[in-house]
């Protein structure tokens, strides 16, 4: 029998409910993480937790070789005591009033269900699992961030977090960089004596203004996300704080998006008489998986092998494989199902867990390929 048609819905849908109905907004994942140690190690699993607060389980194997399976633990945002609502129609989605926390909760699922069906079938060939559940994946990718890689073995691997059709193969992710702009300017009595101020918010809405922001080019995208500063409604404003990011899949663009930006920001501080500081961060790194390496190869392979269509796709966000490439474990990103991730309105449809499920089952237990023999 083939591994992949065992993968069980009930189950895997029971499992999915179970970790949904367990709060863990980033820097809350205690619980969860607690629960997550619980099941791995009572599927097998010698399971570690680092510095952080990462999960590293690790399932022997039964043959040669070493796979890296990625997912994270946190949801986004702040939403607390979130209730799933399995449709008539197969899809699971809240009442609208949180988010669901597919992400990436429904790749955790599916790597428990891969488990589950290896510990009822100890015969079935696979290699040694290294099962990573990172913390604060949504506030920067903290956890990839810190996690020491040199714990792990595998050469290669999958991160189960991303959205688009089943089948894709998120073989490029863009750089993205944060900004935190600060504009000085001087403060005053705006009633009695505004001449005496510079105002901080004037120049920073000039600069704003001035940015090239949005969808820049095919490659690019820009935003200015918050905006923080002033005291009262009758003082001039002497501090204003903007928060923003760019993203870019070619460094060339970003540097030039991230100049335009700058440029916008001093032309604004000295129209207005204030002074800018611009603070960029490089938050993750691009990567770009050709189609002939190991885990390109390896996913299509069990793509194929379930009857989807192979897709790639070029991905506008980031997830903890863009660290994970950064530190030399080369991964593609696969989708688990989850559609408007961070929003009330998120949702997955059933079918397509068991989709991601059944390629995650046929990536671990298909036969290796002669190309990659050591």
């Amino acid at each position: 029998m083939d591994l992949t048609d065992a993968v069980d819905r009930d189950r895997l849908l029971r499992t999915f409910l179970e970790l949904v109905a367990v709060d863990s907004p980033t820097g809350q994942e205690r619980e969860v993480a607690e629960l997550l140690e619980r099941r791995f190690a009572d599927l097998g699993c010698t399971v570690t937790r680092d510095e952080i607060g990462n999960l590293v389980a690790v399932l022997p194997g039964t043959r040669d070789g070493v796979v890296l399976i990625a997912t994270h633990m946190d949801t986004a945002g702040t939403d607390r005591g979130i209730v799933p609502l399995v449709g008539a129609d197969g899809v699971v989605r809240t009442d609208g009033s949180t988010i669901l926390g597919a992400d990436d909760k429904s790749g955790i699922a599916g790597c428990l269900e891969l488990l589950t069906l290896l510990r009822q079938d100890p015969g079935v060939l696979h290699p040694t699992l290294e099962l990573l559940v990172t913390v604060g994946e949504e506030s920067g990718l903290v956890g990839s961030r810190a996690l020491d890689v040199t714990r792990l073995t595998a050469t290669h691997g999958f991160v189960l977090d991303t959205a688009g059709a089943m089948g894709s193969i998120t073989y490029w992710s863009p750089t993205s960089v944060y900004l935190t702009i600060t504009f000085h300017g001087r403060k005053a009595h705006a009633g009695v004596e505004p001449e005496k101020g510079v105002s901080a918010v004037r120049a920073a809405a000039l600069a704003v203004a001035a940015m090239p922001l949005g969808r820049i080019d095919p490659e690019t995208v820009a935003n200015i996300g918050t905006v923080h500063g002033g005291e009262a409604r009758n003082v001039v404003p002497d501090t204003v704080v903007l928060e923003g990011m760019a993203r870019s899949h070619d460094q060339g663009k970003l540097d030039a998006q991230l100049d335009a930006m700058r440029h916008a920001c001093q032309e604004a501080a000295e129209t207005t008489g204030a002074t800018v500081e611009v603070l960029a961060e490089e938050i993750y790194r691009t990567y770009r998986i050709e189609e002939d390496a190991r885990p390109y190869r390896e996913a299509a392979r069990a793509i194929a092998s379930v009857g989807l269509p192979v897709i790639p796709r070029k991905s506008g966000g980031g997830t903890d494989g863009n660290l994970l490439n950064a530190k030399g474990i080369a991964c593609v990103a696969l989708p688990t199902g989850m559609v408007d991730e961070h929003a009330t309105t998120e949702h997955i449809a059933i079918d397509d867990m068991v989709l991601a499920a059944r390629v995650l089952v046929a990536i671990v237990t298909q036969d290796p390929d002669p190309r990659d023999a050591r």
